[in-house]
């Protein structure tokens, strides 16, 4: 019986080991906004929901004018074997009363790693006022996504690549538009980052999510099965 134990033991302590610098850190997320390629200093408050979520808010203002952002932080979960980091949230501009075009850049990042076969999806939407007396345009800088999802430091995927003109006083939207694909081994962590070009007197607001998933090493799905081997047996 004892024998028994060991071998029970040495299975789950190997398992452990080796799945355990798949952790995606939820919640040591940082978040970041540069405005005009300048980093602002920011106001965020974290909320440990559990189960590995963790709500973040938070706003930069700057004259008058107010930048918000709500999201949700999941490290990742084992669902049907596959590990699973989230990002999902919105992000505002309101009170826009900038003299100029301003190009704003928010990221959120989750540090940690992931066994190889990672692939990612996200989606994204959005929509902006007017409510100058010129025209105005919203939307993408120099083609990069406006909503982009990130590993290894990079982005690897993303949505709405275009910039609209709004007409004074008007509404215009950018529809749903999803991504996804394959990333290979998540060595450094992941996040999303939200790039965006408005106008002067635009308000604005955008929502999304990004998922980066991997299922575990061939290694690992062995010892999961041999430790429940060795839990099962029985002396006859």
């Amino acid at each position: 019986m004892i024998r028994h134990h060991i071998h029970a033991v040495m299975a789950a302590t190997l398992l452990a080991s080796s799945t355990a610098s798949a952790a995606i850190s939820a919640s040591t997320a940082t978040i970041s906004l540069s405005a005009n390629g300048s980093v602002q200093a920011v106001n965020n408050n974290t909320q440990d929901l559990g189960g590995g979520r963790f709500a973040h808010t938070g706003f930069w203002a700057n004259n008058g004018m107010l930048v918000q952002w709500s999201n949700l932080i999941t490290s990742y979960t084992m669902v049907n074997g596959v590990e699973t980091a989230y990002v999902s949230g919105g992000f505002t501009v309101k009170n826009n009363h900038a003299t100029s075009p301003l190009l704003l850049d928010l990221s959120v990042f989750m540090a940690g790693s992931m066994g190889p076969g990672a692939t990612f999806s996200g989606s994204a939407g959005g929509q902006g006022v007017n409510f100058s007396l010129n025209p105005g345009s919203l939307g993408a800088i120099n083609g990069d996504p406006v909503w982009g999802g990130m590993i290894n430091g990079s982005v690897v995927g993303g949505a709405i690549t275009s910039t609209q003109t709004i007409n004074p006083f008007s509404l215009a939207t950018f529809a749903p538009q999803s991504f996804n694909g394959s990333a290979g081994s998540v060595t450094d962590g992941v996040g999303m980052r939200l790039r965006l070009s408005i106008s002067a007197g635009m308000e604005s607001s955008f929502t999304g999510a990004f998922s980066v998933g991997s299922v575990p090493a061939p290694g690992a799905v062995a010892l999961a099965g041999a430790a429940g081997l060795f839990g099962g047996r029985r002396r006859r």
